[in-house]
């Protein structure tokens, strides 16, 4: 199955390791760490969730059917918090790299701690309520 972020609701930025995500239209910000992280690459280049799973196995050290297990219940996870949508439009698969033979770490589940700390603060920001283009364009009627 084929995911996508839920966008332009949700953005997100990764930096040294972890991907911040902000839900835009709830106020409620993400914080993903580890092979999260990897699993939300994927996401964002159009992975499916079948390659994604492979990959991962090719990169990290884990028992069978445990990589498959975490993805999918992560990918459950994101879609029961709206930050990915199904999406079957059937975008090409890209595989993360796989490193030399021997090489792989010990894979731990992926997940995501939600913070609801600054909701209020988020939803007052006028940035949010834009159209589809994006900051400066406010929605029609807004």
């Amino acid at each position: 199955m084929r995911y996508r972020v839920n966008s332009p609701h949700v953005i997100s930025e990764t930096l040294g390791g972890e991907t911040i995500i902000v839900d835009l239209a709830k106020g409620h910000y993400f914080n993903l760490q580890g092979t999260a992280v990897d699993v939300w690459q994927a996401l964002e280049s159009g992975e499916g969730s079948e390659s994604m799973v492979a990959s991962l196995e090719q990169r990290y050290e884990a028992g069978d059917g445990e990589i498959g297990a975490a993805v999918n219940k992560l990918l459950e996870d994101l879609v029961a918090a709206e930050l990915v949508v199904p999406d079957g439009n059937g975008a090409g698969e890209m595989q993360l790299g796989s490193p030399p033979e021997g090489e792989r770490k010990p894979f731990v589940a992926p997940s995501f701690t939600t913070f609801t700390d600054m909701q209020d603060i988020i939803l007052l920001d006028p940035v949010h309520e834009v159209d589809a283009r994006g900051w400066p364009h406010a929605p029609t009627g807004a």
